[in-house]
């Protein structure tokens, strides 16, 4: 990456930055339920299976969550503001 890309922050609408912030709570909450549905599986192979979707899920969300802070939410002024 170069220095550039790390001064200047991705532009995004409001819009689209609550989509990602409504993609990544709807991950993390269906992670949490996957979770307590791993107590009634038997088999060991479907628990192993559904446990890695419980990670997938969890990794998804961490890595939108590292894009969200790496971009700015463009105000009606059309300014960029960072967001936290």
């Amino acid at each position: 990456m170069t220095s550039d890309l790390l001064r200047d922050p991705i532009q995004v609408s409001p819009r689209f930055r609550s989509a990602i912030e409504a993609r990544i709570l709807e991950l993390e909450r269906n992670a949490g339920q996957d979770e307590q549905a791993l107590a009634q599986l038997t088999n060991p192979d479907h628990r192993r299976r559904h446990q890695m979707l419980v990670d997938k899920q969890l990794h998804k969300a961490f890595r939108l969550r590292e894009m969200l802070a790496q971009v700015c939410a463009r105000s009606a002024s059309g300014r960029c503001e960072r967001v936290a």
